[in-house]
């Protein structure tokens, strides 16, 4: 059994024409749904043995306070291919993922959050949750190989929002 933990990054500062979506910070509040959402995982017992994020500050702010609240020593993967990425190209990073790994923490973006917790626990693609920022959502997979991840292969364990 495979539990991917799939989270919205926290609460960002509003987008200016002064900095780069790339470049946006968490709020205060982004900030503290962050070290709550660490300290909850880790009273659950949740360490993920891989930490994936999208390359936005944001992402990987959120990752960052998450690990230090929890307690967690694992280390970062900032990837780009998770900024903005949808459904599909989520999957197909999931799918190169160690075939040990049992506990796998993604911090990326709306709509793709949503939409791959949707694909990976739904017959159907067009479904979409709602994620607010800071919504973590669990999905249970039962594969030998993370390679054979796919639609409708996982349930829906956990709805959390913010």
């Amino acid at each position: 059994m495979k539990s991917l933990m799939l989270l919205r990054h926290a609460e960002a500062m509003p987008a200016t024409p002064a900095v780069a979506d790339l470049e946006r910070k968490l709020s205060p509040d982004g900030q503290q749904q962050a070290r709550r959402l660490g300290m909850w995982m880790a009273a659950r017992g949740w360490a993920p043995q891989a930490l994936l994020c999208s390359a936005a500050l944001r992402a990987r702010q959120t990752a960052e306070a998450v690990a230090v609240a929890a307690g967690w020593t694992t280390p970062l993967a900032v990837l780009d291919r998770l900024y903005n990425a949808n459904a599909v190209d989520m999957i197909a990073v999931l799918r190169e993922q160690a075939a040990d790994i049992d506990q796998l923490l993604l911090v990326a973006h709306a709509p793709g959050v949503g939409e791959l917790a949707s694909a990976l626990t739904t017959r159907r693609s067009d479904l979409s949750l709602a994620c607010e920022p800071a919504t973590l959502i669990e999905v249970v997979v039962t594969l030998d190989d993370g390679s054979e991840l796919d639609s409708n292969c996982g349930r829906l364990h956990l709805l959390l929002p913010a």
